[in-house]
């Protein structure tokens, strides 16, 4: 991609520039920045979108020498090898083992190794670095390789002349675990080409919904969805969307994909409009595979952060190819401390652990291996300092960067939920007591340490006066509540299985599905249009099967218990059938869940006719439907207003590459779900 020769660039002050990196301006400097100026002569685009004053005033970074590294003789060597021994160790010489044996030829490679500091100034937040994702031209692809891919003797020759065009390897790491990537050509295979042949795409999804109204969704996107997942840099982003100089290749495809993210999951356009610009989206998206940048993962995560529990098989494979795409990036290699600008390495850490998210609750919910597993990546947790603002973060966006960070440690206590429990290892040789026992407080422990990290504006209860409404933060609190019911789950034990306190295990059961359905009671109209993680959903589902196993358990053993779960019952179906009348997506989704859950005890349970007639639609619904044609409020013969069925959003991804008059909802997705009938009948 283009770049900003040096000479272009803006100096003013006394600090000059050196020869060979670019300075960042005082601001951007002081805040661990990456400096971008669209024009020689104007602020930068972080002084600019703050207002602030571009300056070059501060002198340059002073940098010490390094000592150099300690050396020490052949013989020195040998000695220090030697150990007590006054005779000196001779590699060679085995007077048991043969020197044609595997034993010998390794022991006499084994040399001393000599520790060098000298990686100390890798990854300053000081330096000018050239980014990856944004190197020379479209037709060259940057793909990490690991350190023992390639011979170290093999690289030499390439890593010695710097990285400049034409060089077949970049080294942004040295180290214990040295980051390669090597340039190879693009080879585009596809009707589209390289992304700018994707601008008709985009045109046609303005088209569809007017320059004005897709300017609005953009602006939502960055006020919504971006805060509560950061897949990508904001300023970098309004600068794309600018088209200002030096601001990377125009990503069409992924800015089509994120207007019809906005539109999809806000409900802001009409349902045909909206699956109309998703046809035209993915047709062009199977292109950005060809070509594997981060805009791929950031425009892969635009159709994730949807409603994927629509379409389970063609996501799983969607996130299955984000993952081998990140693998490729090289992703899942800590870089803190590479040789990449700031905005590069947060942003890389911030997709990396999206895509944990992902792949650790589809895997929950779908019961499906996951793709990720925590001995292949060592990328640590997300921090304040990974936000497009650092540390300098405040208000609302710092709250929305708390609980994408709360999500990401989440996401390690679900890990260790699905694995220990919820594996095809686990089913055949489930953990026996007392391990399982002691298992099971151990992550209730590092659920208790995750409470007390929590800031009080997004810890629980919900205090109206204290809880923040920032994006992000209500999903985050149902992900945490609905870790607590997977694991009151589990101490419930196995179908058959006896407890020595059933009374008291009951409580507890019942008392943590409470503290859920309190939480969805005190939701406002502002919350629930706030950003929620695609499975949200099924935290409540997973809520409604354990007070429904609660009554079933109850019985009339312990009535006390058995009317008071149905009462949360009739309170939480109720919470959910007013979601549902307000279109709130999430409820919507767990109404469908929550109603074949229901049937299947129809025959069991008599409390599940009172909820399913709760859940029910009126009858005069549909044909006020028919009559209105839309979302809103209807008028019946008498003059009445009555709330009109909300419009059909489901997003079918099968149908959606052909000619499409209607996608119906499909309830076999939801079938899967009921995998607790048989642990509640027991």
């Amino acid at each position: 991609m283009p770049r900003i020769p040096n000479e272009d660039r803006v100096s003013a002050g006394p600090r000059k520039i050196g020869s060979k990196k670019v300075r960042p301006c005082d601001n951007c400097r002081r805040q661990k920045h990456s400096c971008h100026i669209s024009e020689p002569g104007r602020p930068c685009t972080d002084c600019a979108a703050r207002n602030k004053e571009c300056t070059f005033v501060a002198p340059p970074l002073k940098r010490h020498g390094k000592t150099p590294p300690k050396t020490s003789s052949v013989s020195g060597s040998q000695q220090a090898v030697a150990g007590p021994s006054s005779v000196p160790y001779d590699p060679f010489h085995s007077v048991d083992t043969p020197k044609s044996s595997m034993t010998a030829l390794i022991r006499s490679a084994r040399l001393p190794i000599i520790v060098s500091d000298e990686d100390d100034a890798e990854g300053s937040e000081e330096a000018y670095y050239d980014s990856l994702d944004m190197e020379y031209d479209d037709y060259e692809e940057s793909h990490y390789l690991g350190p023992s891919a390639i011979a170290a003797s093999a690289l030499a020759a390439s890593l010695l002349g710097g990285a400049g065009p034409g060089q077949k390897f970049r080294q942004v790491s040295d180290g214990p675990i040295p980051a390669l990537f090597v340039r190879n050509p693009a080879l585009l295979y596809g009707r589209l080409g390289p992304p700018e042949g994707t601008q008709h795409m985009l045109d046609a999804c303005v088209e569809l919904i007017g320059e004005e109204k897709a300017r609005e969704l953009m602006q939502h996107f960055k006020e919504t969805t971006l805060k509560a997942f950061p897949v990508a840099n904001r300023m970098r982003l309004e600068a794309i969307i600018r088209r200002e100089p030096g601001s990377g290749t125009y990503p069409t495809t992924f800015i089509a994909a994120l207007i019809s993210h906005t539109a999809y999951t806000y409900r802001l356009v009409d349902p045909g409009i909206v699956k109309t610009m998703w046809m035209k989206v993915l047709g062009a998206f199977e292109d950005d595979f060809r070509l594997p940048r981060l805009i791929t993962l950031q425009t892969t995560m635009m159709l994730l952060l949807c409603v994927p529990h629509e379409n389970h098989a063609q996501n799983s494979i969607t996130l299955g190819r984000a993952v081998g795409c990140a693998y490729v990036l090289g992703l899942h290699v800590e870089c803190l401390k590479w040789r990449l600008p700031r905005w590069e390495r947060s942003l890389r850490r911030r997709l990396w652990w999206s895509l944990i998210m992902m792949d650790t609750w589809r895997s929950y919910v779908q019961g499906r291996p996951p793709y990720i597993h925590p001995i292949d990546h060592n990328v640590s947790l997300p921090k304040m300092r990974d936000s497009d603002w650092g540390n300098d973060t405040f208000d609302d966006a710092r709250q929305s960067m708390l609980a994408f960070i709360g999500m990401a440690r989440l996401s390690l206590i679900l890990e260790r939920i699905t694995s220990n429990f919820h594996t095809l290892q686990a089913a055949v040789s489930p953990p026996k007591e007392p391990y399982r026992s002691v298992l099971l407080e151990s992550i209730a422990n590092d659920l208790d340490a995750f409470q007390d990290w929590l800031e009080p504006e997004l810890s629980l209860p919900v205090d109206p006066q204290v809880t923040s409404k920032a994006q992000g933060v209500r999903s985050m609190q149902v992900a945490y509540l609905g870790l607590k019911v997977a694991l009151v789950r589990l101490t419930l034990g196995e179908p058959g299985e006896t407890w020595h306190n059933v009374e008291g295990t009951l409580r507890s059961a019942l008392k943590v599905g409470t503290e859920l359905v309190e939480f969805i009671e005190c939701l406002d109209a502002q919350d629930k249009a706030t950003y929620w993680f695609p499975y949200s959903a099924f935290n409540i589902l997973n809520a409604a099967a354990l007070l429904l196993r609660v009554a079933v358990k109850s019985g009339t053993l312990f009535p006390l218990i058995n009317l008071e779960a149905g009462d949360v019952l009739i309170r939480l179906v109720t919470c959910i059938r007013a979601g549902y009348v307000s279109s709130w997506p999430t409820a919507i989704t767990a109404k469908t869940h929550i109603e074949l859950l229901l049937r299947s005890l129809e025959g069991e349970l008599l409390l599940t006719q009172s909820l399913l007639a709760i859940l029910s639609d009126p009858p005069s619904q549909h044909h006020l439907q028919n009559q209105n044609q839309g979302q809103g409020q209807g008028q019946s013969s008498d003059g009445q207003q009555q709330q009109i069925v909300p419009a059909d959003w489901s997003l079918d991804i099968n149908n959606l590459f052909a000619p499409m008059t209607s996608v119906d909802q499909q309830l076999w997705s939801s079938l899967g779900w009921l995998w607790d009938t048989q642990t509640m009948q027991s």
